[in-house]
């Protein structure tokens, strides 16, 4: 006990928000430290289940310096909640919430024909629920009216949302809507063995978003409770057979598959039609990710390290940004330049600015063919023929090539072509940190731009509703757990700059 005192005399506080109770899930204030060794943890204490403690970053300086970046917040069109109980117990969203989505997700199932070691959230078979057409169209109209219209992405997951009898309805229903990409959250059974499921996905303009965990038999064991590789690797070969966009998902966890990082880029850069990485960080929550082992948490930045130690000078720490639309500690972002006659691409980093590049995503989630871009890639084409330099010619080369195609010359081409160009041009690595009971910081719920849509037009930022608010579905459990009477939920945030939009 007085080692432990005596640590937390050199400690100091970063800053102060509000968490949750790992036990009982109230709120409790907490603080945010660098300890003596500059690592960062989070301490709070729950007046019945004692004192607790998290480590968020081995870096206090990363942190503080990627917590300082301030984000451009668009407020939601549409309030669904007064602040009663206070954050994070008034979602839908609240008053207090600061950003729209960027990124709808839309759970369509509870159904899943598997049973994950490290799935954070709650799914349920017997009796299983099925989103019907009606209330999926709700669901779209909803999102028009938020975003005006405009929709870049929707997201189906579950569950296993290929087991669902009307997905590729719903599919169909999201791409005449106009969201451009519909991206399915899936394990690929279902896909490596029916072909023509895939291809009738493609037709469609479906997207994939595959788990993809580990090359290891006895990772993807730990992991995923069964050897799954041969059947993610036959699932990819038909995606790209029949050139369907594909993101590749690995959940990162220490000491299981954190070395493995640097082979999964490798694997995805050299298939023609996987489009994104991105990196979740394991989390704690779910039917069964509470009861994963604890030495699996792994930190945004200690995943950027495995990155960097694993691609071999592919990309770096510093090859990366956070989103302008999210929470700075949320998403980590890099992009690369593909070279089509196939050398390694290049990070936007090594010809632009980082800070070129996080205003030229500052519109979107995804980089798209935007004005600041073209200016963007303008200014790196005459820094890059004034530096010089071993690569400077290939990369002059590469970015001459896809400005033509992107911005030519005297033509008017449409944004969904342009963006069909860039799409096919770079490559994108996304480092994702999800929050669970014990990581729970107010500061980035209210900042989340990633929620769960439902019919009557309520959203549910992804971190809060995996924590709080899915155990309490009929839809998704048995024997939905009920809420005590929440205490402890913050009241109001700092007043931050908020476009109206």
């Amino acid at each position: 006990m007085e080692t432990r005192l005596a640590q937390q005399t050199l400690e100091r506080v970063l800053h102060r928000t509000t968490s949750l109770c790992k036990v009982c899930k109230n709120a409790l204030p907490a603080e945010i430290v660098a300890d003596a060794a500059g690592e960062v943890w989070m301490r709070k204490t729950c007046h019945d289940h004692g004192p607790q403690a998290v480590r968020l970053s081995t870096s206090a300086d990363w942190y503080q310096r990627t917590r300082s970046i301030q984000q451009r917040r668009v407020a939601p069109k549409v309030i669904q909640r007064a602040v009663d109980h206070g954050c994070p117990f008034d979602c839908g969203p609240c008053e207090n919430h600061t950003q729209r989505i960027r990124l709808p997700v839309v759970t369509i199932t509870s159904a899943c024909n598997l049973d994950c070691p490290i799935c954070y959230v709650h799914n349920k078979n017997d009796g299983a629920f099925h989103m019907d057409v009606g209330a999926f169209a709700r669901v779209l109209d909803h999102l028009r009216t938020d975003h005006g219209g405009e929709l870049d992405i929707v997201n189906l997951t579950g569950g296993e949302p290929t087991v669902h009898p009307h997905f590729l309805e719903f599919l169909a229903m999201a791409r005449q809507a106009g969201v451009h990409r519909v991206t399915i959250c899936t394990n690929g059974i279902r896909l490596a063995k029916d072909e023509g499921l895939v291809e009738r996905i493609a037709e469609l303009g479906g997207r994939v978003a595959l788990s993809f965990d580990s090359f290891e038999k006895d990772a993807d064991e730990v992991l995923q409770g069964a050897r799954l590789l041969s059947i993610k690797l036959a699932c990819l070969e038909h995606l790209e057979k029949h050139g369907v966009d594909t993101t590749l998902i690995p959940v990162m966890t220490r000491g299981v598959n954190d070395h493995e990082i640097g082979r999964i880029l490798r694997f995805a850069f050299g298939k023609p039609n996987i489009r994104h990485i991105e990196v979740h960080t394991m989390t704690f929550t779910g039917q069964s990710g509470v009861a994963f082992p604890r030495s699996g948490r792994i930190s945004m930045l200690e995943v950027l390290e495995r990155i960097e130690e694993t691609s071999e000078g592919l990309l770096c720490v510093d090859d990366f940004v956070p989103s302008p639309c999210a929470h700075p500690l949320c998403y980590q972002i890099a992009y690369l330049l593909v070279d089509p006659e196939g050398g390694d691409p290049i990070p936007f980093t090594r010809f632009m600015t980082k800070q070129e590049l996080y205003e030229a995503l500052s519109d979107r989630l995804y980089l798209e063919p935007t004005a600041k871009l073209e200016r963007a890639m303008r200014e790196s084409i005459d820094r890059l023929w004034i530096r010089g330099g071993p690569d400077a010619e290939r990369t002059l080369g590469l970015l001459k090539r896809l400005l033509g195609l992107m911005f030519p010359s005297g033509e008017d081409l449409s944004h969904a072509a342009a963006l069909r160009v860039a799409e096919q041009a770079v490559k994108a690595v996304y480092v994702h940190s999800h929050m669970d009971e014990e990581t729970f910081d107010t500061e980035r719920a209210a900042d989340c731009c990633d929620s769960n849509c439902y019919a009557d037009g309520t959203t549910i930022p992804v971190c809060n509703y995996n924590v709080l608010y899915r155990e309490k579905e009929a839809h998704f459990n048995l024997t939905p757990r009920r809420w005590n009477d929440r205490t402890g939920g913050q009241r109001s945030f700092p007043s931050l700059p908020i476009v109206t939009g």
